[in-house]
């Protein structure tokens, strides 16, 4: 990661934004609508245009990671109405009484899809210093389709705790040692809304680089903001 304490450093190429930017487009799609403009216009010369992310595989993979992040969040509510209870009080499931996580995993192409949901252990609320923890399920994950991973912080923390941050590194490291230095590895967290409102996404990422260097320190300010509507490549 490029320098995680200057995010005017980090190229932003997925489907994100930092504070007071927007969404990307891709395709030539309208960022409004989603359409494509029926009149050709001539574009702006000061205006920057984004290249159609599909059409690159390096673009791509990146932005199917990202649509991946973002539908992990319809997964992580439908474990909690699973659960039930106090994950979904009144019927209405919610992130905010335990963590909730998957790996991310490479598929055919430049697709990126999710394993399964594992939920952990339920809030203490009688301990105001509970922090939530989870051991994510690694079944059909190996260090050839290993992406990354998307979990979520009950206690609306955007940042990354040390000891996710660890684990990402290991998971990582395993993942690079086995010849993947060219590749970029993703941690996407669900920042639950403490008012009860929509959960935001955040992501973090590592990577290319050698499997024989220092790890990166864990970020200390908040990686952009995921659309939530992002959308895989076609």
């Amino acid at each position: 990661m490029t320098n995680p304490t200057n995010p005017g450093d980090i190229s932003v190429v997925g489907q994100r934004r930092w504070p007071g930017g927007s969404f990307p487009g891709g395709g030539g799609k309208d960022e409004t609508t989603g359409e494509v403009p029926e009149t050709e216009e001539l574009p702006d010369p000061l205006e920057e245009v984004m290249p159609d992310p599909c059409a690159d595989s390096v673009l791509a993979a990146v932005w199917n990671a990202d649509a991946a992040g973002a539908e992990s969040v319809d997964k992580f509510l439908l474990k909690a109405a699973e659960i039930g209870f106090a994950d979904a009080p009144n019927g209405v499931p919610n992130l905010l009484n335990r963590e909730f996580g998957s790996f991310l995993i490479r598929g055919p192409g430049q697709s990126v899809s999710t394993g399964p949901v594992t939920a952990g252990p339920v809030r203490d609320r009688t301990d105001p210093n509970w922090v939530s923890t989870l051991t994510i399920d690694p079944t059909g994950v190996t260090t050839a389709n290993y992406q990354g991973d998307v979990h979520s912080h009950p206690n609306g923390n955007p940042l990354p705790s040390q000891e996710d941050w660890n684990s990402f590194m290991i998971n990582n490291d395993q993942a690079r040692r086995s010849g993947r230095t060219d590749e970029t590895f993703y941690m996407y967290i669900v920042v639950a809304d403490q008012n009860g409102g929509s959960p935001t996404i955040r992501v973090y990422q590592d990577g290319p680089r050698a499997a024989n260097i220092p790890d990166p320190a864990r970020p200390t300010t908040e990686g952009p903001e995921v659309n939530p509507d992002a959308q895989p490549c076609p």
